[in-house]
Formats: structure tokens, sequence, C-alpha cells
């Protein structure tokens, strides 16, 4: 609706509440005027295609219920009439997110308040003709429910898409896609170094549903035109394992008992920080540098020239440790050596029992003895191949000197077993357990066990 405004002047006032609704928490007013015989657009409340799919009233309780149980909060009563209304209920959430319940005599008086909001709720055009501007220190959204409005300040926007589905579409506010949550910062103040505008937006994911399910998603959209995908995982483990199932230039996906080939429209790649996966799709790669400086080297993707050192997974030498210990028998075995990837303990079980994995009689330990630290916890962070050796002497004790991966992180493992001058004839069977510290070994990992005697 357009209302046109009487030629006077108000004085610039500023409540006595600060930056996000509550009595201590409630926009700050900077300025406050009316103007001069100036057509005003304001938005109005709710559109006729809303009408049709907003859903229905909600309770207070259903409001509360959002972030009940989330955040603890503290729960409050306005004394004054914030928006024109008459009061209402506020809550401080713990992580520094308000949520405000304001209340009207009638569900006309709130569509009627609701109206006199610009698009972005930043200005309220007041009944007296007046102008107010408010200031927020963080992103607000603006909800008409029967004869309440509901008002969400957050700097994250994490309860928004929930808002949405109880409240239907703002009427008013940053938008009712806006996410922008803390893990995304460093990647958007880069980006704003390298001279490029960002919009945040709730990720609806790439299409891909075969990806392990996530905490949350965004999507963010740079002012050159392309989007980057940001994944956030429960914990950091769980990042990193997510991470090694793609392929070293990420064609193809290994998922829990399946394999798929994936298709990109342009050249993609993958960072890992922390328990954040980032996905970047580009014909140009313009992004790259921005990317590169907050995430380092990508862990997949097309490669890309990178000024910085590369991880020693890239390639290279791998950090592990080993262990070597005499076996019982062949392990119903007949070609050695044979190399196995172990990604869990379910897996180590399942190898154990399949080949009946012993240790010689004449060893002070048990197989459940040698594999005991190998927990869950454990392979949450580092990975085992297990090498099953023959020797044709029991007098030959095989050691590890290197374990390399190479671009298509494929592993070798490098053994010393050179036959010393005098040796028995017995044959001899080995375990050898090479831990590879601080990553997951992509299941599709092929691993060569090469010997130093001929």
């Amino acid at each position: 609706m357009k209302r046109i405004l009487s030629i006077t002047l108000a004085l610039t006032m500023l409540l006595s509440l600060t930056a996000c609704g509550s009595q201590e928490n409630e926009p700050e007013v900077t300025t406050e005027a009316t103007v001069v015989s100036e057509d005003i657009e304001v938005v109005t409340s709710v559109t006729e295609e809303n009408e049709e799919t907003e859903p229905g009233i909600v309770g207070q309780e259903d409001i509360v219920a959002v972030f009940e149980g989330v955040y603890s909060y503290t729960m409050n009563v306005y004394n004054n009439r914030p928006y024109e209304s008459n009061g209402g209920t506020y809550y401080v959430l713990e992580n520094d997110q308000y949520v405000d319940i304001y209340e009207y005599d009638s569900e006309e008086a709130a569509a009627q308040a609701a109206s006199q909001f610009d698009a972005t709720g930043t200005t309220f055009y007041g009944s007296d003709d007046t102008v107010t501007e408010y200031e927020y220190v963080y992103p607000v959204h603006f909800w008409q429910n029967g004869s309440n409005i509901i008002f969400y300040c957050s700097e994250t926007g994490e309860f928004l898409q929930d808002f949405n589905a109880i409240l239907g579409t703002e009427f008013a506010g940053a938008g009712s896609d806006y996410f922008r949550p803390t893990y995304v910062n460093e990647l958007v103040y880069a980006l704003w170094d390298a001279g490029y505008n960002v919009d945040y937006k709730t990720s609806t994911g790439t299409g891909q549903d075969y990806l392990k399910e996530t905490v949350s998603e965004c999507m963010l959209v740079v002012s050159n035109g392309e989007v980057i995908y940001l994944f956030e995982y429960q914990d950091e483990y769980e990042a990193l394992d997510e991470a090694s199932r793609y392929s070293a230039n990420a064609s193809f996906y290994s998922g829990d008992g399946f394999t798929i080939g994936i298709d990109y429209a342009s050249p993609t790649h993958f960072f890992l920080l922390d328990n954040v996966i980032v996905e970047y799709g580009s014909s140009t790669g313009e992004l790259l540098n921005a990317i590169s400086s907050v995430y380092g080297y990508q862990f997949a993707g097309a490669d890309y020239d990178y000024d910085g050192e590369k991880p020693w997974y890239a390639t290279g030498t791998v950090e592990y440790d080993y262990y070597t210990v005499p076996a019982a028998d062949s392990g119903a075995l007949s070609t050695f050596p044979q190399s196995v990837v172990v990604r869990s303990q379910s897996e180590l079980e399942e190898l154990h029992d399949s080949l009946d994995l012993a240790v010689a009689d004449f060893v002070d330990t048990t197989w459940e003895l040698l594999t005991y630290k190998y927990s869950d916890d454990w392979f949450k962070s580092n990975d085992l191949v297990v090498v099953l050796l023959y020797e044709p002497s029991g007098s030959i004790s095989p050691y590890v000197t290197d374990v390399t991966r190479d671009e298509n992180r494929n592993y070798t493992v490098s053994i010393n077993d050179d036959k010393p001058e005098a040796y028995t004839d017995d044959e001899a069977y080995w375990y050898i357990l090479v831990e590879i510290n601080g990553t997951k070994v992509n299941p599709l990992t092929g691993v060569e066990v090469v010997s130093s005697r001929e």
C-alpha cells in the first residue's frame, strides 16, 4: 500500500532498549522523522499467494518449542508498546538470539501493524505519520501469527526454517532463506578481501542424496555468479570420514556398501577444515585462491595451481606406526603378501573371523591383546592396513621402512625382509599392523606391499 506522510519533524528518539528485541535487547532507534509528501512503498503483511499456503495460527508454546531444549533462555514481559503493540513476551536465548511475541487487539490490528514495516524490517511507519528506523545487531525476521507479530533476531538464522514451517513466510526481514552460521565467517571475510560480495542461504544440498547426514548446510552465492556449498558435520571425525570417501579426483564416492561415479558439470574441488566440508564447482576456478587461503589445498578434486605447501596426504610419505608379530599359520591364504585396509572395529573383527587370524604360540600375546587398542574411538581418526606376509625362514624379521601415498590415493608399504647370512629353513608367517595416523583411508584405495627381498 502507498501512504502520503504529512509535513512535520520529530525529534530523534532513542528507546531505552538495545539491538535485538527484549526490554534490554530491543532494536536501537537511530533516527525518527517524518517525510515530506513522499510516496512510500510499504510491504503488506500477507499476499494473496501466501494466504493459500500459510500455516494456521499456532500457540506460544509451539513457538517456544522451536528453541526449548536446544538452548537455555530467559523470558520477560514488555512494559512498553514496541511497534504499536500492546506489549508482549520476549525470550533471550543463551547464545545471543532473541524471539519476541508482540500482542495486538485483533488479527486485523496485527495485520495493520505488519503493513507498516518496510521489506527489511528496519523501518516502521507509525500510525501518527512518523518514520522510525531501527539498527539491529543481527539480521531480523517478522511473521504475523493471528493477533501476534513474531520477531526473531539472530546472526546465524539457525531456527529460521523451523519458524517458517510453523509461521509461514516472513513478511519482513532478512529473507526467509537467510542462513549465516559462524563457520562461514572466515571464508566470507576472505571473499570480501578479494573484492566479492556474498549472500547467504540455507542450502537444500547439491542433489547428492548419497552424502552422509549433516548438521547444517549453507550456500554462499558470490557476486561473480558462482556458488560455494558448506556442509557441517557432527564433529571433525564425521567430516574426516566423509572426506575419505571421495577418490582423489572426486570422480568416485564410496559409501557404506556402494560405490558410484560422479559426473560434474564443471571441475569441482573439495576442502576440509575441522567439521566442515566445502564444495566448489567452477569452470574458471576464480575463487580457488580465496578458498585455499582459509582451507588450504583441497582433499579431492581437479588439480589446480597452489602456492602453499600441499598437505602430506596429497602425495608423499604418510604418517604411520606399525607392529609386527609372528602368525600361527597362513590363515587359509595361499598367495603372499596380501594387505587389507580396515576402517572400523567391526571390519577388523570380520577379517579375524574370515581368516582365523591367530598369533604364534611362542609369542607372549594374543590376537585379542594385540588389537585391543583398535576401538571405534581409535578408528574415528585413524585407519589400519593389515599386511599378511610369508617368509621362507623364521630367521627373517620383517619391518616397515616407509609408507607413501600417490596422487591417486593408493598406498605403498615398503618392507625390509632381507635374509641374514645365516638363517633357518623353516617357513614363517607374519602380521604387520600398519597404522595410518590422522586420516581415513578411501575404501577404494589400493595398497601395494613392496619387499626389499627379490
